[in-house]
């Protein structure tokens, strides 16, 4: 399973965000979540989001997110095997 953190900058809720460059493909989708930095006058904090894979290099979020957030996504990449 690969983590991925970045910044994927202010998006509308259900808009494509791409993966970062260099990032492997996604396979299947398994959660996501947001840390939202301070702006001054609310604290910083997790968010939950749902993610949904779009194609093999785009999700989208259920939620918008800020210039102040980072995402932290959770995937099976393609060619990947998990094993228990």
């Amino acid at each position: 399973m690969r983590t991925v953190v970045w910044a994927p900058g202010a998006k509308s809720a259900d808009t494509n965000i791409d993966l970062p460059p260099g990032s492997p493909s996604i396979a299947e989708v398994k959660n996501a979540e947001i840390f939202r930095g301070s702006d001054g006058s609310a604290a910083a904090a997790k968010v939950a989001v749902t993610p949904t894979k779009v194609d093999a290099d785009t999700i989208k979020l259920d939620k918008a997110t800020t210039d102040r957030d980072l995402l932290i996504l959770r995937y099976i990449a393609v060619g990947e095997i998990l094993q228990s």
